[in-house]
């Protein structure tokens, strides 16, 4: 059974894993909590409040013979097995990661919905850098964001902890109604494809998100890589129609138009490449 902790501070948590080392992971074992308020930095007051909130929820019992705040507490069955998990989770790779591709959609698109497009630390200052009472780690953030640029869901401006993030259009879908998941949403809505330069040039060079400035660059075009992805996934909704309705009038002038710019750009790998990709799908779109 999983135990939600959504509605838990970090303070909330970091009490909850703290009574569970104190208690040596044992049930119905009281323990005092005015060494936690001096550790945390907490008034006996604030301690207090923090175990009420765990009461609330079941986790732990208050032993009421204090006389003072912050009372001994106890924890619960339901709160030894939520403490175990929360134990796992906090030593389990795969659970941090997930996490902080969640916690990365989530805050980037509460900022660029307020018109800012934020340093990747400046994240560090927001409640999502918090995963079970814990910060998360420069690492784990730039890995993080390096995976969510690559399926398309993330932009990033400069370098390391020093870019500018944001959320492609396909990001705001995974924030706005992919569930808060991005592994499920990944799952559902796999990203398009990469392409693979022959020759001199080596490496994965995605075309759709993030490095389409190189193809610009090395074919004289000006594509954007939002549109190509709306013309991928229009052409991917009429194959799966079983009684399509035709592309609509913007998305064949955004093909022609795209098709065009093709034509016309020199013969290169770079072009070649390009054309492997998105060829098929514009020729769908326009009907030859």
């Amino acid at each position: 059974m999983t135990h939600h902790t959504g509605s838990l501070g970090r303070y909330e948590v970091r009490l909850l894993l703290w009574l569970h080392e104190q208690c040596g992971r044992q049930i119905d074992v009281p323990v005092p909590t005015g060494e936690f308020g001096l550790q945390q930095n907490k008034p006996a007051l604030g301690v207090a409040a923090l175990i009420e909130v765990l009461q609330e929820r079941g986790l732990v019992r208050i032993q009421e013979d204090g006389e003072r705040p912050p009372p001994d507490t106890e924890l619960t069955m339901a709160g030894l097995a939520q403490a175990d998990q929360l134990v796992a989770q906090l030593g389990d790779p795969v659970a941090i990661k997930r996490y902080t591709e969640n916690a990365l959609i989530a805050w980037a698109y509460e900022e660029n919905r307020s018109g800012r497009h934020p340093r990747l630390k400046e994240f560090f200052i927001a409640e999502q850098a918090w995963f079970h009472g814990r910060v998360l780690s420069q690492g784990d953030v730039e890995g993080s964001a390096r995976y969510l640029r690559r399926v398309g869901l993330l932009t990033l401006a400069g370098e390391a902890i020093e870019a500018r993030a944001g959320l492609t259009e396909r990001g705001r879908h995974c924030a706005t109604e992919g569930g808060s998941d991005v592994s499920a949403y990944v799952a559902r809505e796999p990203a398009p494809g990469h392409i693979t330069f022959g020759g001199p040039i080596t490496g994965n060079v995605n075309v759709l998100y993030g490095n389409i400035e190189t193809v610009n660059q090395e074919t004289g075009l000006n594509l954007d890589p939002e549109q190509i992805a709306h013309l991928i996934r229009a052409d991917r909704d009429l194959r799966s129609d079983e009684d399509p309705a035709g592309p609509s009038p913007q998305t064949r002038t955004l093909a022609a138009r795209i098709r065009d710019q093709l034509s016309a750009a020199p013969n290169s790998r770079a072009a070649q490449a390009l054309l492997q990709t998105i060829g098929p799908t514009l020729t769908r779109l326009l009907g030859g």
